[in-house]
């Protein structure tokens, strides 16, 4: 085969791919979802699982060392102030017959009394049993005067100004509970997370707007933290933005053809983008732009 003839072949073999790319591909339409852009409200918050905390509590430990008497009260037994806990007997017989003895005074044993009103939130030590001067025995607060406490990202917790709204949700309530931020701590801790990596986080302290409904301490809560909010927002689904270089695109919708154009992003969350440049309200974006997808393709909408 003469070279005149290889570029006869070699001319027509790239005239042929290309119509078939034109067939296959510019010919035929793309089926593709879409969605209009939008204005209305746009909320973005921090979300997090948290917990409720008494804002008082008391810890009444053992005084002395020696054997305590087994305590008798009950978590969540409401006490006055002053009221006695358990006695702790710094030199206890050899041997004891609590059938016989329990309830007899023991002058030599040292009472312990509650220093304030409340609710027995914890009892770290109920049995009958000796122990040491300082040992935990009973935790007592007011599970009415409670905050949420909020394990947030540290550089998710920079986000959030001060005095934030807070929604708790998720807790069969017909409506989400409202509270705001009062405190985010100054001190971040490091932890490791359930993939192994270590995280900075810190916590964010807030405080209900009104009494809250059912919730006692150390109840599990889960927690939005609203950091940007606007009722006059330009949206567009975060699903029809990608990136193309360094800056954002869509393909819009027109004439039954895809158009690619640059756009400009503000805030965003889980499902929108706010748009600040490069879209009118009406137009139409694809949503999840296939592979196949360029500028130009004919597209039809499902």
């Amino acid at each position: 085969m003469n070279r005149k003839k290889i570029i006869i072949f070699a001319a027509a073999a790239v005239v042929t791919t290309l119509l078939l790319y034109w067939g296959l591909f510019r010919g035929t339409a793309v089926n593709v979802d879409a969605a209009p852009v939008k204005r209305g409200s746009m909320t973005v918050t921090v979300d997090g699982e948290g917990k409720t905390r008494a804002r008082v509590k008391t810890t009444i430990t053992a005084p002395i060392s020696g054997k305590m008497s087994r305590i008798r009260l009950l978590e969540g037994d409401n006490i006055p102030h002053d009221f006695p806990i358990t006695e702790i007997d710094p030199n206890p017989p050899v041997q004891r017959f609590p059938d016989r003895f329990d309830d007899r005074p023991n002058l030599r044993a040292a009472k312990v009394f509650s220093p304030t009103a409340g609710r027995i939130l914890r009892i770290f030590q109920k049995s009958e049993g000796f122990v040491a001067a300082g040992t935990p025995l009973v935790e007592v607060g007011d599970p009415d005067n409670i905050e949420i406490v909020v394990d947030i990202l540290s550089t998710e917790a920079i986000k959030i100004p001060p005095g934030a709204p807070i929604k708790i949700t998720g807790q069969g309530f017909p409506e989400p509970v409202n509270a705001r931020v009062q405190l985010i701590e100054p001190q971040a801790i490091t932890k490791i997370s359930a993939l192994g990596v270590e995280e900075q986080r810190v916590n964010v302290v807030g405080v209900f707007l009104s009494k809250p409904p059912r919730f006692g301490d150390n109840f599990r809560i889960d927690v939005s933290i609203v950091v940007w909010e606007t009722d006059d927002a330009l949206t567009v689904p975060s699903s029809a933005i990608f990136r193309c270089g360094d800056d954002w695109c869509v393909y819009v919708a027109e004439s039954r053809r895809a158009r690619q154009r640059t756009i400009t992003i503000g805030q965003q969350n889980a499902q929108d983008a706010q748009v600040l440049g490069g879209l009118d309200e009406g137009e139409t974006v694809i949503l999840h732009p296939p592979n196949q997808l360029s500028d130009g393709l004919r597209v039809d909408i499902r």
